[in-house]
C-alpha cells in the first residue's frame, strides 16, 4: 500500500509554469486551482489547537513537522515554508497523464517555461484528464492515467498538508516529505527522470535514516522502510529489464503493424514474469502492479521514478553512508542544467562508481 501511494504521487510542478505556454485554456485552471487551495489552506497550529480534530491526525501533522525539520538540519535539505498550512481535501488533488510512441520506447513530452520539457502534465479535474487522454489516443500514443494525492511546487509556493496526506503510514509520510523537500533542493530543468530518481533515492534513505534515528534501529518502521527500499531496488532491476526487452524488439526492422501485434504478446510475458518477481517483494508495495494494463507510458511512468536506484546506492557508499554528502553533491553539479544526467553519468564512470550486476 505504502509504495504504490507514493508512485501514484508523481510530484507534478503545476502552481508556477502560469504564463508562456500556449494552452491557455490549461493554464489559467491550473491558476485558478492552485489559487483556491492557496486562499483556503489553514494555518497547522488552528488544526493543532482544535479541539474537534482527531489526536491521530495532529500526531501525523506534528510527525511530519519533525521529518521537515530533520530534512532541513540533519540533510541540508532547502528551509521552506512548505507543509506550515492545512488543506481539506476530497479525493485525488491531482491526476497526472503520461503518454508514449506505440513502436519505441519515447515518452511524449510537454513544454514549460521554468520546469522545461517534461514527461506528463497534471490535471485537476478528472474530466480535463481524460479529454487529454483521449486526444493523445486518437493521435495514436499509449497513455496512462494516475491519481495523485499530494504535488511539489518546488518551493515556490507554500504546499499543505493535504488532508489525504494524514491517513498514510508514518513510513509513508516521512519518505514523501523528503522526497518533495528534495525537490525544492535539487532541480534540473528538462531533467525530469534523474529529478524524480534523486527524490525517491533521498526519500527512501533518507526515511530509514530519520526513523532509525526517531525510533531505533530494530523498530518495525525502520524495518518496514528498509524493506521498501529493497523492494523499489526488486522493481526497479525487472521495469529495467523489461525497458531492455521492449526496446530490443522495438529495434528490429519489421513492419510497424507487425511491432503493434507483437508487442502485445511481450506484454503478456512481461506480467508473467512480474507475478515471478512479485515473491521477491517483502512488502504491498507493488502489488497493484499486477493489475495495470501494461503499454509503454506505464513501463515509463513507473521507470521514471527508479531507474537509476542501484547506481545511486553506489554513489551513497562512495560518500561514506553520508546522504548529506551526497545530497550536497547533487546541489553542486556544475554546468548547464539540462546536462546533468551526462555529467554524472561521466562523473561516476571516471571514479568506476557502479552497482555491482545483480542476479535475475
Amino acid at each position: 500500500m505504502r509504495k504504490s501511494v507514493r508512485l501514484f504521487l508523481f510530484l507534478a510542478w503545476v502552481g508556477i509554469s502560469l504564463t508562456g505556454c500556449g494552452n491557455l485554456l490549461y493554464l489559467s485552471k491550473l491558476g485558478w486551482h492552485q489559487a483556491s487551495i492557496s486562499f483556503h489552506s489553514v494555518p497547522v497550529e488552528e488544526v493543532l489547537e482544535n479541539p474537534g480534530v482527531d489526536p491521530v491526525a495532529k500526531e501525523k501533522i506534528r510527525f511530519i513537522q519533525e521529518v521537515k525539520r530533520y530534512g532541513e538540519e540533519r540533510l541540508g535539505l532547502t528551509r521552506t515554508k512548505s507543509y506550515s498550512k492545512y488543506f481539506e481535501v476530497k479525493g485525488p488533488v491531482l491526476r497526472i497523464i503520461t503518454a508514449s510512441e506505440k513502436d519505441c520506447l519515447q515518452p511524449y513530452r510537454w513544454d514549460f517555461p521554468i520546469t522545461g520539457k517534461v514527461p506528463y502534465k497534471g490535471f485537476f479535474a478528472e474530466k480535463d484528464v481524460l479529454e487529454e487522454k483521449r486526444c493523445l489516443e486518437m493521435k495514436g500514443y499509449d497513455t496512462f492515467v494516475q491519481q495523485a494525492g499530494a504535488y511539489s511546487t518546488l518551493g515556490w509556493l507554500k504546499d499543505p498538508i493535504f488532508s489525504s496526506m494524514l491517513r498514510w503510514d508514518k513510513v509513508t509520510l516521512a519518505d514523501l516529505i523528503l522526497h518533495e523537500m528534495t525537490h525544492a533542493t535539487v532541480y534540473f530543468k528538462g531533467q525530469t527522470d534523474l529529478n524524480e530518481q534523486i527524490a525517491t533515492f533521498v526519500g527512501n534513505q533518507g526515511a530509514i535514516d530519520f526513523l532509525t534515528e526517531t525510533y531505533g534501529g530494530g523498530s518495525k518502521e525502520v524495518i518496514e522502510a528498509i524493506h521498501c527500499q529493497e523492494d523499489d531496488l526488486i522493481f526497479s532491476r525487472w521495469i529495467n529489464q523489461a525497458c531492455q526487452q521492449l526496446s530490443d524488439f522495438y529495434a528490429k526492422e519489421i513492419p510497424r503493424d507487425e511491432k503493434l501485434r507483437e508487442r502485445e504478446v511481450l506484454f503478456r510475458r512481461l506480467k508473467e514474469d512480474f507475478k515471478e518477481t512479485m515473491t521477491s517483494f517483502e512488502t504491498e508495495s507493488y502489488k497493484n502492479f499486477e493489475n495495470v494494463e501494461i503499454n509503454n507510458a506505464v513501463l515509463l511512468a513507473y521507470r521514471r521514478y527508479i531507474r537509476r536506484l542501484d547506481d545511486f546506492q553506489a554513489l551513497y557508499r562512495y560518500f561514506g553512508a553520508d546522504l548529506k554528502r551526497m545530497i550536497g553533491f547533487f546541489k553542486g553539479i556544475p554546468g548547464p542544467r539540462r546536462e546533468a544526467t551526462s555529467y554524472l553519468e561521466r562523473w561516476m564512470k571516471e571514479r568506476e562508481i557502479s552497482a555491482p550486476a545483480s542476479p535475475r
